[in-house]
């Protein structure tokens, strides 16, 4: 019994050890690697390009642990005051993705940083697209893609009306006439004061013979009163003055719009929406010589000067790998701003290809520090000889006196 007792004594004491001992072993916890945060600034509105983005984003961020990249978006019809007052008060974010054609704007009032040694393939890089935040020879900002101006139309419409789609502006204006209905306009362009509608009109304007430094000239008179015309024709709604190029979309879906101007990255919007629609995309009306003109577009990440710059930058170096671009870009709507994913770009989507044709004669806007200022007096003469209520003598004779003080620094 005694023997028993030892026994038991002895389990007893081990079993105590064996507790204590457990009791005083740390519990391992996993270090928590804190994140340098990188805030990126957009203005997309598109559900397509918000996804797209919000992929990169994500993906980058699961790449590694020691950054982590947030977006912020900005309406377009807000994105340029907001990014001038942020740099005005030193409270940028850390990228901004801006339209090529404000790039050197912002660039004038807090200096991007210089990406020039920083990308790999830059020299891939289409002139076109580096021309927008190209500055002294060196690279400002990173082109994220390209698109361009093109004519939208409904099948189905035409073809119930007996019409064929329209080579010359003459021949849209009275397509657009016979089009309209009750139930829809015959026409339609972006005429809200923002760049995008700048970027719809300045084919009309350049095909006619117009320029925007001389906007009381005949042609350019010619190329504005075109819109008054297809008003006071009922052939375009006075209310493209407060519609954005996806208010259009949606419209044209709904098939309230037999044509309309727009960029070719809303092709995934009918898509999107209406993947039954019969449509077609082509180039835009030709003017009196037949010549065809489109705008090339597109946007250009900057990176601000601060104590992200280091991070920010290598998520660029991310997105501009060159087999990865060749991946998200074919889900995009954008066209590649690289000559090596380009030239393979859309094999498989017949209708985005044939997009990449109009890219090789589209006119590029002027990239200066005055052109949001430009861009401003084009949408307001816009709105003008669309309302139709103003002399247009008037109209023009404003829009001439404003240009010259823009070009003269007395904006």
């Amino acid at each position: 019994m005694k023997k028993y007792r030892r026994i038991c004594a002895v389990l007893m004491a081990i079993l105590l050890t064996a507790g204590l001992a457990a009791g005083c072993t740390k519990e391992e916890r996993p270090v928590e690697v804190k994140r340098e945060k990188v805030t990126l600034w957009y203005y997309w509105s598109q559900s397509y390009s918000k996804k797209e983005l919000a992929y990169l984003v994500d993906s980058f961020n699961r790449s590694q642990d020691r950054i982590e990249v947030t977006t912020q978006y900005v309406p377009d019809e807000d994105f340029k005051k907001r990014l001038a007052l942020s740099m005005a008060d030193g409270n940028m974010p850390d990228l901004a993705l801006v339209d090529s054609s404000d790039f050197k704007y912002f660039h004038a009032m807090e200096p991007f940083v210089d990406l020039t040694d920083e990308i790999d393939g830059i020299e891939e890089y289409l002139p076109a697209v580096k021309e927008a935040c190209t500055i002294d020879g060196r690279m400002m900002g990173l082109p994220y893609g390209m698109n361009c101006t093109a004519l939208f139309y409904n099948k189905e419409i035409l073809k119930n009306s007996g019409e064929e789609v329209p080579e010359t502006w003459d021949e849209l204006y009275e397509t657009a006439v016979r089009l309209s209905t009750d139930t829809h306009c015959g026409f339609a362009m972006p005429a809200l004061q923002s760049e995008e509608s700048v970027y719809s009109f300045l084919p009309l304007l350049w095909s006619m013979g117009g320029s925007v430094d001389q906007l009381d000239s005949p042609q350019s008179r010619e190329a504005f009163h075109f819109l008054r015309k297809l008003t006071q024709a009922d052939a375009m709604s006075r209310q493209t003055i407060n519609l954005t190029s996806g208010d259009l979309i949606r419209q044209f879906v709904e098939g309230n719009i037999a044509m309309m101007v727009n960029s070719t990255t809303m092709i995934d919007s009918v898509r999107a929406i209406n993947p039954a629609l019969e449509y077609g995309v082509t180039a835009l009306p030709a003017a009196g010589d037949g010549t065809r003109i489109s705008v090339l577009g597109g946007e250009v990440f900057g990176v601000t000067k601060g104590g992200h710059q280091e991070e920010a930058i290598e998520f660029l170096k991310y997105i501009s790998d060159k087999d990865r671009m060749e991946e998200y870009m074919e889900r995009s709507s954008y066209m590649a701003p690289r000559a090596d994913v380009l030239e393979n770009q859309y094999k498989e989507d017949s209708l985005k290809r044939s997009m990449i044709e109009l890219t090789k004669s589209a006119r590029t806007r002027e990239f200066s520090v005055e052109w949001p200022y430009i861009s401003i007096v084009i949408t307001d003469t816009m709105e003008a000889e669309i309302i139709g209520e103003k002399d247009e003598d008037e109209i023009f004779l404003d829009a001439a006196e404003r240009m010259k003080d823009i070009r003269e620094g007395e904006r």
